[in-house]
C-alpha cells in the first residue's frame, strides 16, 4: 500500500511539472486605468522563454470582440523575449475586466493575462 501510494503522488507530481509554462510573465495583469469611450488602448505583455527549447504560441484569443490580440508567429527561442499586444476599444461605459486566453506548443494548460480598468465619457 505505502509503494501504491508513492506511486500516485510521484505521478501527480510529475503532471503538474510537466504542465507549468516555461514562459515567464513580466505581467500577467494590467490595470489600464481611465480609458476614454469610443477610444483604442493599446497593451502589451512582455514575456520571456524560460526553457532549452524553442515555444511557438498556438493560440492568443481575447474573451471578448472589443479586443483584438497579436502574437508572433514564429518559434520563440530559448531565453528569447517576445511580446503578447493587444488593442482593447472601449465602447461601453463602466468597469471592465477582459482577459486574453493563451496556449502553447510547450504545455496543454492555458495561460490567462488580465487587463481591466474604467471607460470614461
Amino acid at each position: 500500500m505505502r509503494k501504491f501510494t508513492l506511486t500516485i503522488l510521484l505521478g501527480i507530481a510529475v503532471a503538474a511539472v510537466a504542465s507549468v509554462s516555461p514562459l515567464t510573465w513580466k505581467s500577467t495583469s494590467l490595470d489600464l486605468g481611465s480609458v476614454k469611450v469610443g477610444t483604442s488602448q493599446a497593451i502589451a505583455f512582455e514575456f520571456t522563454n524560460e526553457s532549452d527549447s524553442p515555444v511557438y504560441i498556438q493560440e492568443a484569443k481575447g474573451s471578448c470582440g472589443c479586443t483584438k490580440v497579436e502574437f508572433p508567429k514564429e518559434a520563440i527561442a530559448p531565453g528569447a523575449t517576445a511580446s503578447i499586444t493587444a488593442s482593447f476599444q472601449s465602447s461601453k461605459v463602466g468597469v471592465f475586466k477582459k482577459n486574453i486566453k493563451i496556449k502553447t506548443s510547450s504545455s496543454e494548460a492555458y495561460t490567462y493575462l488580465y487587463f481591466s480598468g474604467e471607460v470614461v465619457l
